[in-house]
């Protein structure tokens, strides 16, 4: 009579355990329980920066994980950290220790991000862009300063913006980090499931975690505005051609070199 008890027993011990890991394989979204990689997603601003975010936290507020955002100055990211993200010059590989990381960082056609920034600039409501500035003119923000130039010559202003910020930083960034999966912009917002179905795929998600990520992409769809109804525009490639006269492009070829050459955004040095 024992044995047959001691059997049940045991096979409802079995079958809670495979419960267990079932439940925990559920609340996470990496394939191995053992083999969970930090995620580091750097973005330049005005590069789907916003998007992506709230794609990647979307996932992980589902799941319960923590993130950090990356510091202009050095500190250490911390142990119970999942996600770490933020522009790419803050990425420092000694602030992440000995930890095993998968990384993705996006790039956009840098005149694009200049069209971007010039419309977000001139309304946005962040505190640096609407503070009183000394050194421009007649003292003005630079939000104030752009709305105060005409177009051209606020775009000539936000060409030296994303020069000494955006264009500089996309330059010293190192694109053969075995760690990284380098993402395309507007690869992302011509096929944004299998874009980000690639990105996930690269972290390491099970089929869960796939899925879960995808209900966010296309629920945050960054066409239909979803990702923040108001912030972004239309994000449609290739506007920057129909915005810049010869002295932008001449001004944004002194400034920036060959840089839209070396990201492959031209198949020429002279566009």
């Amino acid at each position: 009579m024992a044995g047959p008890d001691l059997d049940l027993f045991g096979m409802r011990n079995i079958a809670s355990t495979v419960y267990r890991r079932g439940i925990r394989l559920t609340r996470s979204p990496f394939s191995s329980r053992h083999d969970r990689p930090l995620i580091v997603h750097c973005h330049t601003g005005k590069g789907g920066s916003l998007w992506f975010r709230q794609v990647l936290l979307s996932v992980v507020h589902h799941y319960g994980l923590r993130f950090q955002m990356l510091q202009r100055n050095p500190g250490p990211v911390m142990p119970a950290s999942h996600l770490v993200f933020g522009t790419p010059a803050w990425f420092r590989r000694e602030d992440i220790g000995m930890r095993i990381f998968r990384g993705s960082h996006v790039v956009r056609d840098p005149r694009d991000l200049v069209i971007s920034g010039y419309e977000y600039h001139k309304t946005t409501k962040e505190g640096w862009c609407r503070k009183p500035n000394p050194r421009r003119m007649q003292g003005l923000s630079y939000q104030a300063e752009l709305l105060k130039l005409s177009e051209h010559d606020g775009l000539m202003a936000e060409i030296d913006y994303v020069a000494r910020r955006t264009a500089a930083e996309m330059a010293a960034w190192n694109y053969k980090q075995a760690e990284f999966l380098e993402i395309r912009y507007e690869d992302a917002f011509a096929n944004e499931t299998g874009t980000f179905e690639r990105l996930f795929r690269w972290y390491g998600f099970n089929e869960k975690g796939i899925e879960v990520g995808l209900e966010a992409v296309d629920r945050l769809s960054l066409k239909r505005g979803g990702a923040s109804p108001g912030h972004a525009r239309s994000g449609e490639p290739g506007e920057w051609r129909s915005r810049f006269t010869v002295e932008h492009i001449e001004r944004f070829k002194v400034l920036t070199g060959d840089l839209v050459f070396d990201l492959g955004y031209e198949a020429s040095r002279d566009w």
